[in-house]
């Protein structure tokens, strides 16, 4: 088994969730059946090299540091700066601000990139894309060059990936490592019986 598979059915088992009956509420405003905690997953110890190495491909030569908008994205930027930096591929994380700091430097961008740096910003769930451009963002206005995006899954709803390729340019890859139609066809049974996680 390889390891994206592997990493596929810990997040089909362990953040995919279904319940027709009662919608969650997203980030978006709106209600859905289908909820996808990758939290769960990408919090896990037996997922950090899985996430690493599933999101490492997809990150240029030219990057020196991954991150996003925490605190989704932070889980899997410590995994993939750890597991590239194991193998071979040197790299920092760092983290993007929902507001910015009140003392101090007043950062929108903590840890371990600069201006001037070339980063990945790092999604983990994509609906409209709105997290992932306010990282892309926040990361222009401190300085950063934005030269990839991730996101761990897609929901392929609300024209997601189309706004954060617009926003990111047509210079910047944008890429999905996983669908949620494919979480979902590979979740095992009917999850809706499973307990519910609140929707943020």
């Amino acid at each position: 088994m390889t390891a994206r598979t592997r990493l596929r059915d810990l997040l089909a088992r362990c953040s995919y969730r279904h319940d027709p009956a009662a919608p969650f509420h997203l980030s978006s405003g709106k209600q859905s059946p289908y909820y996808v905690d990758c939290k769960a997953t990408t919090m896990r110890g037996e997922a950090a090299d899985l996430v690493g190495a599933a999101i490492l491909e997809h990150v240029p030569a030219e990057a020196e540091a991954v991150g996003g908008l925490t605190m989704g994205a932070d889980p899997i930027a410590y995994a993939v700066a750890s597991y590239g930096t194991r193998h071979g591929r040197p790299l920092n994380a760092f983290s993007v601000r929902k507001e910015a700091k009140r003392h101090g430097l007043g950062k929108w961008v903590e840890g371990c990139a600069t201006r001037g740096t070339a980063v990945v910003v790092i999604d983990d769930v994509v609906t409209t894309g709105g997290s992932t451009i306010d990282a892309i963002r926040k990361c222009r206005e401190e300085g950063l060059r934005v030269v990839a995006v991730v996101a761990l899954v897609d929901r392929e709803e609300e024209s997601g990936r189309e706004n954060i390729v617009q926003a990111a340019g047509p210079d910047v890859p944008v890429t999905a490592i996983f669908t949620l139609r494919e979480l979902r066809e590979h979740a095992p049974g009917d999850s809706s019986t499973r307990s519910r996680t609140a929707a943020g």
